[in-house]
């Protein structure tokens, strides 16, 4: 779970390069508590090339914008690399970068390809160093 508990912190993804043909979509969904409401919410639209897109904005003042989740889709005809950022005032952190095959979506909850299956990255050991 992300949390956004300032006006200075917000959701960014941007993409390595332009896409061959059609940018990916993005949907973010997420839940803003001020302390006496409790309010739901989304957004949604396409990435833009090299210009880093807000997917989630920055909470309204003494607000915690609770974001549920966040699904990209390459919709493109190449695979694309994505970078999702922590944006909070002039810092930036990145949370994932991910290369998406065509047809895969990136989610917080795990990458799937095009057929709804979760993708699984298996890490490598370098033997050479174990003793």
């Amino acid at each position: 779970m992300l949390v956004l508990d300032s006006t200075s912190k917000s959701i960014q993804i941007v993409m390595s390069g332009a896409a061959a043909t059609t940018n990916p979509d993005f949907v973010s969904t997420y839940s803003d508590n001020n302390g006496t409401t409790f309010v739901e919410g989304s957004s949604d639209g396409a990435l833009n090339g090299t210009t880093a897109v807000t997917v989630v904005a920055a909470p309204a003042a003494s607000t915690r914008r609770i974001i549920k989740t966040i699904y990209v889709e390459n919709k493109d005809t190449a695979a694309i690399t994505i970078t999702i950022t922590y944006l909070n005032s002039a810092t930036s952190r990145t949370i994932v970068r991910v290369t998406l095959q065509v047809g895969d979506t990136w989610t917080t909850d795990g990458t799937f390809d095009t057929y709804g299956a979760l993708k699984q990255t298996v890490g490598v050991i370098n033997l050479a160093n174990v003793t």
